[in-house]
Order: C-alpha cells, then sequence, then structure tokens
C-alpha cells in the first residue's frame, strides 16, 4: 500500500471516530440525533471489511495452519484496550455517573460485565427473543456509559465467522469440533442477523461490501495494472452521482445497503487513484497516523466520559463544559492508547501460539512431534 493511500485510510478511521464523537456530544448536551454516528459506524464496517480481508489474503500465503493466528491477531486487536476501557467504564459508572444511561433493561452489574468480557451484549439471540416478546431478565446491554460497546461485539464476531469460512470452508483448514461448533453457534447468527436487522440493519453487508473491494484490489494488483487513475475517476464520478439521486429521491440512510455500496465507491476510487501515489506530505502523514492511532480508544471511551463531565458540570455553562468533555475525551483515549492499544502486537505475538494449540485437532499436534523426532534423529 503506497504511503498516500495509507494516509487516506488513517484520516478516514481518524475522521469516523471525531464524527461519533461529535454525534454523541449532540445527542447528550443537545438531545440531537446520531445521524453522523450512524454513518462512521457504517464507514468503520466498510474499511473493517476492507483491511481484514486484505490480511485473510496475507495470512493465506503463509504454511497452515493459520486460522489461529488469524484469530489471535483479530482478538488481540479487538480486546487489548477493550478490556481496560470496559473496567474503567465500570469505575466511572461505579463512583461519577448517577443517571442511567443505554438501552432499556438491566445494563449494570455483574451478569452485564462478563457478559459485556465475552462480547455477548445485545446479541442477536437476545433481540430475537425482544422481538418475539420475550422478555427476559439476563439479557445483556452495553454497560451503561458504553452505548458504543454493541457495534464491538458485532464486529468480533463477524472476525470469527470470516476466519472460519475463510480457512476452514475455503481453505480445508481443520479444527478441534469441540473449538468449531461453540465458534459457530455464537458467530453465525450475529452474521446473519445484522445482515438484514440489528442496530445498523445491514452491517454484515456493508462490511461484504469492504470485503470484495479488497479482492477486486488484490486481483488488480496480480494483474500488474499500472494505469488506474481512469477506474478511479469512474467509481468516483459514478458513486458520486448515484448517491446525489439516491440522497435527493428518499434521503440519506447511512445503514442502507445500496447507498453504502455507493459510497464505497467514492471510498474505495479514491484509494485507487492515491494507491500509485507514493507518499503524502510528511506533516499531513504524521497527522493522520497519530490521529488513527487512538481512534479505536475514542471510540470505545469516549461516550462514558461526555457523560462524566456531562454530569459533573450541571452548573457551568455547555458551551464550556462540551470543550472541555471533548478534550478529556481524547485525552482518556490517548493514555488508553498509550497503556494499553498500541501493544497489541505484542498480544498478538503471545496469542498465536497458545490459539494454534488450542483449536488445531489432535492428529496434528502428533503428525507436528512425528516430524519433529523424525528430522532430530540425525543429529542424538
Amino acid at each position: 500500500m503506497s504511503g498516500a493511500a495509507s494516509a487516506y485510510l488513517d484520516a478516514l478511521r481518524a475522521i469516523a471516530a471525531n464524527v461519533v464523537v461529535v454525534s454523541h456530544v449532540v445527542l447528550i448536551y443537545l438531545g440531537g440525533g446520531t445521524v453522523g454516528a450512524g454513518f462512521a459506524v457504517a464507514l468503520f464496517f466498510l474499511l473493517s471489511g476492507f483491511l481484514i480481508t486484505q490480511s485473510m489474503l496475507n495470512w493465506r500465503a503463509r504454511p497452515p495452519p493459520r486460522l489461529g493466528g488469524f484469530l489471535a491477531d483479530r482478538v488481540a486487536r479487538i480486546v487489548t484496550p477493550y478490556v481496560p476501557a470496559l473496567l474503567l467504564v465500570v469505575a466511572a459508572n461505579a463512583w461519577f455517573i448517577t443517571s442511567k444511561w443505554g438501552e432499556p433493561g438491566a445494563n449494570t452489574g455483574m451478569a452485564t460485565f462478563l457478559g459485556n468480557l465475552l462480547m455477548l451484549q445485545d446479541h442477536s439471540v437476545f433481540q430475537l427473543l425482544g422481538i418475539l416478546h420475550i422478555d427476559v431478565p439476563w439479557r445483556i446491554r452495553p454497560y451503561n456509559a458504553a452505548e458504543p460497546f454493541w457495534t464491538v461485539s458485532i464486529e468480533m464476531w463477524i472476525y470469527v465467522a470470516a476466519g472460519l469460512f475463510f480457512f476452514c470452508v475455503l481453505g480445508r483448514e481443520r479444527i478441534r469440533r469441540r473449538i468449531l461448533w461453540p465458534l459457530v453457534a455464537l458467530s453465525l447468527p450475529v452474521v446473519v442477523w445484522n445482515a438484514a436487522a440489528g442496530g445498523g440493519k445491514s452491517l454484515t453487508l456493508i462490511w461484504l461490501l469492504g470485503a470484495v473491494a479488497a479482492c477486486a484490489q488484490a486481483q488488480l494488483s496480480a494483474s500488474g495494472r499500472q494505469r488506474t487513475g481512469w477506474l478511479a475517476l469512474w467509481l468516483v464520478t459514478f458513486g458520486a452521482a448515484g448517491l446525489t439521486g439516491r440522497i435527493a429521491k428518499v434521503g440519506f440512510d447511512a445503514y442502507e445497503l445500496q447507498t453504502m455500496a455507493l459510497v464505497a465507491m467514492m471510498v474505495f476510487g479514491v484509494w485507487v487513484g492515491l494507491a500509485r501515489v507514493p507518499s503524502a506530505p510528511p506533516l499531513l502523514d504524521r497527522a493522520c497516523r497519530f490521529l488513527a492511532s487512538y481512534s479505536y480508544s475514542l471510540y470505545l471511551i469516549h461516550n462514558t466520559v461526555l457523560i462524566v463531565v456531562f454530569e459533573a458540570t450541571q452548573g457551568m455553562s455547555r458551551w464550556l463544559s462540551i470543550p472541555l468533555a471533548v478534550l478529556l475525551s481524547h485525552v482518556v483515549a490517548i493514555g488508553l492508547y498509550v497503556a494499553f492499544e498500541r501493544h497489541h502486537r505484542r498480544v498478538a505475538l503471545w496469542l498465536r501460539p497458545r490459539f494454534a494449540r488450542a483449536i488445531a485437532p489432535a492428529v496434528v499436534h502428533e503428525s507436528a512431534a512425528s516430524t519433529r523426532s523424525y528430522g532430530s534423529a540425525p543429529h542424538r
């Protein structure tokens, strides 16, 4: 990936995270809607499908087994800042936040904490029971002020399902059945449900749009085509014209698949156009890289910080409280990134062999042990 294309993706991540912050400021302080947050979430899933599919394609070039390493990387990337963020949310709700936020129902306590820790918040099974008017008291919600956590669990289970399909179905890689079936049972309903329902209506399909773009980019690179300027121009022009017409006719719905397909054409059209540009201006590149580096931490923790400041500054002018809340959101997010998120690659390296041992069938271990024994015989 060229330096300019990388800086462009970094800029999109940073912008999306800050759009979510602004949308939640409007919601908390002004009682407005969260259309911007919806678009940012959809954009996150679009970029996730693109980048994670690229990661799977890269893993395909490695010797098997691959699934354990891929899942270790994904779990490390999601969980490394997520767990400390969850602990901060619990502490903030215990010591600073006095009001109930988030969705109706029980969203605090040990059961909710454990459910959020295991990425079961607003699982599709709970949502289906809700549609059937079956009210279960143990339904797991995002932990009070941690409302953005609802997308994190969807993202995690899409990663699991995509990895199982790519490596086990397409790559015919085998894993232990006692691991396979629980993963399928937890991930497949989330993928299916969020293809047509869920909070984001079609987040699975939006993720797949990014995956298709990654596969197309891989084919384009493999063909060795150098002249991609016209392709970029046509993608951006067609996407912009279609999106303008779509908005004029039915309005803008960020979670609607046709709308995001047109957005995807524009987003990846620009990326194709930048793919041959060696680098971005140094100052711009550093700024994009810095703002993107802690964007996930910002997404995780900002809503809780906004609520803490909102409740603590009730007597203050909101035009002073809002800048303070936004500034503290970034400060806490940077601290979370420095202390935890930036170490996710080290966590992944620690997890890889453990995941590989946990999911590989016993016959694989026996075969590997036999190979090591045979290979070492001449040196005894």
